[in-house]
């Protein structure tokens, strides 16, 4: 291996290494794992066979010959996978050995790079916001609360044995819900040891205890997992908080729906390892990706963009899960998007992969 392979494999982005010919001569780790394919593959090929539509080489050239940099937007690479729209950055390398001159350095970036980062940013913005409003909330509902709860234990102790407790019951048992509530809520704030965990067996406790509460609807669960996927260093249990809020949402959409159309309720659990992941500003070589996909009643257009901060909800509820999930989740270094398309509703948990490392 030489120098410039050591080099550009300390590298996470995607790096191709090409001859004066656009001879694909080395390419990094990364560069393998964006591409789908192998150094054995791919080298003595001509890399503009990956991409699809003319590009002005003689231009590139001309900016490699002048030592300049230049830069192409939005090029389809075809590669096994799939289609995948990309921006190349072409830079000379300047060396003085024969054997280098007029090579080149090919950096392939995401063309959603940008976008997600600013998308990411804004919803750990919101998760920041959500979780000191959240538990200056719970704190401040506590100390009353715990107030209504005695008032009401007081008097129904105090009222004549043949007076109604119904009423004093009623503010009782509120009160024990709403503290349980207020609990759950500051629970996050503990610190959780991390530990390796499976995945697939946080989805499978929390899916069991969900359809014990909901035996009575008819819904097709799909389970789509890559059981090549290893262990992640962890908090389990709020993992399992966050797969358990965004299942319950998915049954409850579905739920919702029966009855608006014929189509089967469905949800699709689905577990990927996705390379080259953007989170924030910071780029992950492998992060899990836990997808929770219903074919339920969708979510507001009006929402989409604020689902994440407490109190926003489309139901007659709390709207504290997902925020709550959306915390415990970056906690790990990692984030929830949404999407919806094709009448169906996508939560994608991403965590890092690295975390099984440490």
């Amino acid at each position: 291996m030489n120098v410039t392979s050591l080099t550009i494999n300390q590298l996470s982005t995607a790096i191709i290494h090409l001859d004066n010919d656009f001879l694909i001569i080395d390419l990094n780790h990364s560069a393998e794992q964006i591409l789908g394919l192998s150094s054995r593959q791919l080298v003595g090929k001509a890399v503009f066979e990956l991409i699809s539509g003319e590009i002005d080489r003689s231009l590139i050239s001309q900016f490699i010959d002048k030592n300049g940099s230049t830069s192409v937007q939005d090029v389809v690479m075809e590669l096994p996978k799939g289609s995948l729209t990309v921006n190349l950055i072409i830079t000379p390398l300047n060396s003085e050995k024969s054997s280098l001159k007029n090579n080149c350095l090919l950096e392939i970036q995401s063309s959603e790079t940008p976008k997600n980062i600013q998308k990411d940013l804004r919803l750990q913005q919101q998760s920041r916001v959500s979780e000191h409003l959240i538990r200056n909330l719970a704190h401040e509902i506590k100390n009353p609360l715990g107030g209504i709860k005695g008032a009401g234990q007081l008097l129904q102790r105090k009222l004549p044995a043949d007076f109604p407790k119904k009423y004093t019951q009623i503010i009782i048992r509120e009160s024990n819900r709403l503290s349980e509530l207020v609990d759950r809520l500051l629970m996050p704030a503990k610190v959780e040891k991390s530990r390796l965990t499976n995945i697939h067996l946080l989805l499978e406790q929390a899916l069991e205890v969900l359809l014990l509460q909901n035996q009575q609807h008819k819904i097709t669960i799909i389970k789509d997992y890559d059981p090549s996927i290893p262990d992640l260093f962890i908090a389990p249990n709020q993992i399992q908080q966050t797969l358990l809020n965004l299942i319950k949402n998915a049954i409850e959409a579905v739920v919702q729906d029966m009855g608006q159309n014929n189509k089967t309720s469905k949800i699709v659990l689905r577990t990927r390892i996705k390379n080259q992941i953007t989170i924030g500003a910071q780029q992950h070589r492998q992060v899990l990706k836990v997808d929770i996909e219903d074919n339920g009643c969708g979510i507001d257009k009006a929402l989409v963009n604020d689902i994440f901060f407490p109190t926003i909800s489309g139901k007659q509820s709390s709207g504290l899960g997902l925020s709550i999930a959306q915390s415990l989740v970056q906690r790990h270094q990692g984030i929830i998007e949404l999407e919806q398309k094709n009448e169906t509703t996508c939560f994608s948990v991403f965590l890092p992969m690295l975390l099984n490392q440490q």
